[in-house]
């Protein structure tokens, strides 16, 4: 509390000092209300120049930005400019003096712009006085507006609270209202009523910047290829982690979520993947400084506790995707699949603004599960099935009771009827939804306060937050406190410094997920059965359950737990200095510190814990992640038109990581799971590890009169987790631009509004492998007694070295109807090299497997983003945007020749030699057994297989040399897909009427095909677990055209083909997902005058509203057995004051 005190006594402080300069500038100049402008000098000496080399100058001498038009500025010529540290807007009175031209300042952003003509006034009136005030949509007061007499020069700007005050001739004028970046306004005045103007913000007015981690461009001068993701569309949308944002927001970028529960750690692909086994994850920045990223859960949870859950979204202010390598070659070895920088809120000169956010809702699950048949239909399913595997019996009379070969079909019922209730009775309770038990409704609740403002030379920014989300099963949620201070002080002229704390506290509830059956999701679909009770009719547990045994889900999450706790503070501080003419130094040092340690407890009373009679464990693991940075700049201008950049610098990055964890059972108290409760310590480790990576940067930018770019960097880095000798990587770039409507020859075409080309050349690399995979590594252990050293298997190799990954990309930009339609295309081709891999060794080695650098990964494809401004009146808006990504991988090279790395065991990780890196390898079905189709199933060799009438068979492809040799074995499995969409992307559109706006964000992939284990589950049961309702259209000699194989229940000897042996269930993983859908509304700011209240938003946001797919397991993005996406609902409320 004490230090909002002291931010509301400096705000107060702060405004008294800015209404006291504010009387000053008038008495003294009566010309602007910005203090920093008025103060600021210029000196400079031209004969006979366009402006736009004056205006130049003016820039490289002062902090402040111009934005005209060109060829406004070149003909105004400047005949004679003789200045020494003379007033800015003395000079520029001077240079636009009988120019037609005048101009506006906000912010450090100037605006040339043609000054409208005067109306000559012969008559002498009587003089009326027209007040009022300029705000932005929110509420916001905008400073330095103009607000002139439309047809005379009659006008002022606004004040620090945006009011003005103008004296006219006439009873009603119009007043044409002004701001750089906002769209125009004509309105009518009336003398003696104030006025409320909002002018709304306009998107294609600003040319966007483009944030790297070592300075900023502005889109125009980029040469490379790099997305905006413009917060402001998805800052209703209660996102945990900042990766949610990026969901189908910028062309080539794919998210991918692999568990929902709050907090869970989530993939990013950019471009596609481009290795084995490194990692395809991008690298991330926040303001400048590389950070961690991915999962820092320390009990090994399927879930995973993502780092960047730390990160309160609300705080962020911008985020670049960079995609090419020629733009991310400056981050060097780490920049291999692409860098994301997130850019955080900064303070602005000004009166304090204070804002309070807060947010609830409840979720379900976003994907209904697929419907399963009921008690009864299940009964029924499993009644036929034993009445099949009594046809179909084929062992020794009486090896099973009431069995013999060749039973009659009244025997084979007989038999059905007598062995129903053992596999499905009929409880006591009747038939159970376990859905009911495990599952809930979620909940969701968030608050925030930030406050904002600062001086000319102090600005601040800091925030606090604090939220929860309860999961949609039970045992899963998170919990998150967070707080933020930013702040940048100007000590002197010529020197900045400032710092960047975070700090942040996350408590998640998660379980264990896959196949283990005390997950919800397995438990229930194929575990837990109708006929399973929860509770005995005594109320005791269910210990007995058909399939589970003594495993009852129920059971176990209402005693067991796991819980994350994480505690990070992430600092930066920074200082810079100018040093002389265009030269600077900038030193970055950053301090991220993670400490997690996780919880874990299998209750006595379970079946997990029973037989320890109670165990919990309790790990540890703390994360410390320093940067360095020293970066020279130099910027000057040569002969007028040429502009260079040069940067050169210096960086070192150390990681270490420290673990400690222990195992203990055997507890007297089940209430007390604590170390120091239990008296059987199971198990005990630990683990250390620091790596470093220490680069030289240098860059060097250069463009010709704004017509033509070229940027050129060179990154040299050494990493520790490769053997000297190996450790240095270099990484070039080189990309070039042409702005063509910049040219004269397009000054008379009216076509484009911006034509831009662009072509890159880059080299980066990928070092994120396991620690020390160059070197032998041994463990401790005991032998005899006595303590030795084992080794793991895996022999070192000091030859790996870096991936590398060399691309070239080549785009367009294009901008038409006054910039309201633009389109950006992409096109590249990547190739990786020295893929990192882990292969098999032969026995004579003594060892098992090695690492070596054995592959090559070539990536091509296209994207395309279009905006839109579709509709733009007064009161209505609609924007569109649109993008689409195509991508595709495939393995070029493989070791020693070597066309396909075979896993026997896994359908989806085999690697072949010109295949996608996501290949799906297994069995060709061939269909189900009939006599139409005899021919092609019987007289084949199956391996210990069966098929008869009723039941799957696959197709013999190919033999030892290649042909069918009616043998199924390894031979005859071939790739029957890949999990690769053909195309993917998002659009969204906005609209807005007067106060209310609505938002609707959608993503979307196409051709990507996948694996379903649920539902392969559901279409091969026998009805010991769940089944499908689709297996109604199963075969029986009656329907024997069905789509799903007869069913055998209890069939011991009978080996027959599953589903999921084969592609029988190969799904269509399409899909369109509604990803949220906003509906807004701000009060008018005449309503909240009386409160003193600047700006007050209402809104309603659904998350994950829709799903439309033909995939028929749980979600087409995340899969199965895991934790799907969640369906949301948010109310909020967002005022500002």
């Amino acid at each position: 509390m004490e230090k909002l005190r002291n931010v509301a006594r400096f705000g107060k402080y702060g405004k008294r000092l800015c209404m006291m300069f504010l009387f000053l500038c008038i008495t003294t100049s009566g010309l602007m209300r910005a203090s920093v402008f008025a103060q600021t000098t210029v000196t400079a000496k031209f004969r006979n120049v366009t402006l736009n080399e004056v205006l130049w100058e003016i820039q490289k001498q002062t902090d402040f930005t111009f934005i005209y038009s060109t060829n406004d500025a070149k003909k105004v010529r400047v005949e004679n400019l003789d200045v020494k540290n003379e007033l800015i807007s003395e000079v520029l009175n001077k240079c636009l003096r009988n120019s037609g031209l005048t101009y506006t300042v906000h912010d450090g952003v100037i605006a040339i712009r043609k000054a409208e003509p005067v109306r000559t006034e012969t008559v002498a009136r009587e003089k009326y006085t027209i007040t009022g005030k300029v705000i932005e949509d929110s509420g916001e007061p905008i400073i330095g507006a103009n607000v002139i007499v439309k047809g005379t020069t009659n006008g002022m700007m606004t004040d620090m609270d945006g009011n003005f005050h103008l004296e006219v001739t006439d009873k009603k004028v119009t007043l044409m209202v002004s701001y750089i970046g906002y769209t125009s306004q004509e309105v009518v005045a009336t003398p003696g009523k104030p006025m409320s103007i909002i002018l709304k913000v306009d998107n294609n007015l600003l040319d966007e910047v483009i944030v790297t981690g070592y300075g900023t461009f502005k889109k125009s001068a980029y040469a490379g290829s790099a997305s905006i993701v413009k917060t402001d569309a998805v800052k209703d949308v209660p996102n945990v982690s900042f990766q949610q944002m990026l969901e189908g927001a910028a062309p080539g970028v794919s998210v991918n979520t692999g568990s929902g529960i709050p907090g869970s750690s989530t993939s990013i692909r950019i471009r596609g993947m481009g290795s084995f086994n490194a990692s395809n994850s991008p690298l991330y920045v926040v303001d400048g400084v590389p950070v961690l990223s991915g999962n820092i859960g320390a009990s090994g949870s399927d879930s995973g506790l993502d780092v960047m859950s730390t990160l309160n979204t609300s705080d962020i202010e911008s985020i670049t995707v960079i995609k090419d390598a020629a733009a991310a070659s400056l981050y060097g070895s780490r920049a291999a699949n692409g860098v994301v920088i997130i850019t955080t809120k900064q303070g602005k000169a000004g009166k304090p603004v204070f804002k309070l956010k807060s947010d609830w809702g409840f979720s379900n699950f976003a994907m209904p599960f697929r419907e399963l048949m009921g008690g009864q239909e299940r009964r029924n399913l499993i009644h036929e099935g034993l009445r099949n595997y009594a046809l179909t019996y084929s062992g020794k009379t009486d090896d099973e009771v009431g069995l013999h070969q060749g039973m009659t079909e009244n025997e084979a019922w007989a038999y059905a009827d007598s062995n129903i209730d053992q596999y499905a009775p009929i409880p006591w309770c009747g038939f159970v939804n376990w859905d009911d038990y495990l599952f809930r409704n979620g909940s969701h609740q968030n608050y925030e306060f930030s406050a904002s403002g600062g001086q000319e030379k102090i600005k601040y920014y800091t925030s606090i937050g604090y939220m929860k989300q309860d999961g949609v099963t039970i045992n899963s949620g998170l919990e998150r406190i967070s707080a933020r201070l930013n702040v940048d002080y100007q000590m002197a002229k010529w020197m900045n410094i400032g710092a960047k704390i975070q700090f942040s506290k996350v408590n998640q509830d998660t379980y264990s997920e896959g196949t283990s059956y005390t997950s919800p999701i397995y438990g229930t679909r194929n575990g837990a059965t109708p006929s399973d009770p929860i509770w005995n009719e005594d109320g005791t547990w269910n210990r007995a359950l058909i399939k589970l045994d003594d495993r009852n889900p129920m059971l176990s999450n209402s005693y067991n737990f796991k819980r994350e706790y994480a505690t990070r503070s992430f600092n930066t501080v920074y200082a810079s200095f100018d040093i002389w003419k265009g030269i600077k130094f900038a030193s970055t040092f950053s301090y991220d510190f993670v400490m997690n340690k996780s919880r874990a407890w299998k209750d006595p009373r379970t079946s997990d814990g029973d037989d320890d009679n109670g165990r919990f464990s309790k790990d540890y693991n703390d994360i410390t992640n320093m940067t360095w940075s020293n970066i020279l700049t130099y910027q000057t201008k040569i002969k007028k038109k040429h502009n260079l950049d040069l940067l050169a610098g210096y960086e070192i990055n150390s990681k270490e990581s420290d673990g400690l964890g222990t195992t203990i059972s055997n507890f007297a108290r089940w209430d007390k799971p604590e170390v120091n409760n239990g008296v059987v310590y199971q198990s005990m480790g630990g683990s250390n590890s620091t790596t470093r990576i220490v680069s030289y940067i240098t860059r060097a930018n250069y463009d010709y009169d704004k017509r033509y770019f070229a940027t050129a960097t060179l990154r040299y880095d050494g990493s520790s987790k490769f053997a000297d000798g190996n450790r240095w990587g270099l990484f070039p770039s080189f990309s070039l631009a042409w702005e063509m409507t910049n040219e004269a020859f397009m000054e008379d075409q009216n076509i484009f509004d911006r034509l831009k080309l662009r072509a890159g050349y880059g080299a980066v690399g990928n070092q994120d492998i396991e620690d020390f995979v160059y070197a032998t590594l041994y463990y401790s252990t005991i032998n005899d007694g006595i303590p030795t050293y084992s080794g793991t298997g895996l022999r070192g190799n000091p030859s790996i070295s870096w991936e590398s990954q060399k691309q070239t990309n080549i785009g367009i930009d294009m901008s038409f109807l006054n910039d309201r339609l633009s389109v950006s295309l992409d096109g590249f081709f990547i190739k990786n090299e020295g893929l990192l891999q882990k292969y098999d060794l032969p026995g004579t080695f003594g060892y098992n497997q090695t690492w070596g650098n054995i592959g090559v990964v070539e990536n091509k494809g296209f994207e395309a983003t279009i905006n839109a401004n579709i509709i733009k009146t007064k009161d209505f808006n609609w924007n569109l945007s649109v993008n689409y990504s195509m991508d595709k991988n495939k393995v070029t090279e493989l070791y020693e020749g070597a066309d396909i790395l075979s896993n026997e065991n896994e359908r989806e990780k085999s690697v072949f030699l010109n295949q996608s890196l996501n290949s799906i390898y297994t069995y060709k079905y061939g269909g189900i057994a009939n006599e139409s189709n005899r021919e092609q199933w019987e007289g084949i060799t199956y391996y210990g297989k069966t098929v008869g009438l009723g039941d799957i068979y696959v197709l013999d492809l190919s033999g030892p040399d290649g042909k069918p040799d009616g043998i199924i074995d390894q031979h005859d499995r071939t790739i029957v897909g890949k999990s690769d969409p053909k195309f993917y992307g998002g659009f969204s559109t906005d609209f807005s009427y007067k106060g209310f706006t609505l938002n609707a964000v959608f993503n979307y992939s196409y051709g990507a095909k996948k694996i379903s284990p649920y539902y392969e589950s559901l279409a091969s049961s026998v009805g010991l677990s769940m089944a499908t309702p689709d297996l109604k259209d199963r075969w029986t000699p009656d329907n024997t055209g069905a789509k799903f194989p007869r069913v055998v229940t209890n069939a011991t000897d009978y080996n027959r083909y599953s589903p999921s042996e084969s592609d029988f269930t190969l799904q269509n993983a399409s899909y369109l997902r509604l990803a949220t859908l906003t509906l807004a509304y701000n009060f008018p700011s005449s309503m909240l005058a009386k409160a003193k209240i600047s700006n007050l938003r209402l809104y309603v946001t659904g998350s994950n509203l829709f799903c439309a797919t033909k995939y028929k397991g749980f979600d087409p993005e995340t899969g199965d057995w895991g934790y799907p996406p969640t369906k949301m609902y948010v109310f909020g409320l967002n005022f500002s004051f």
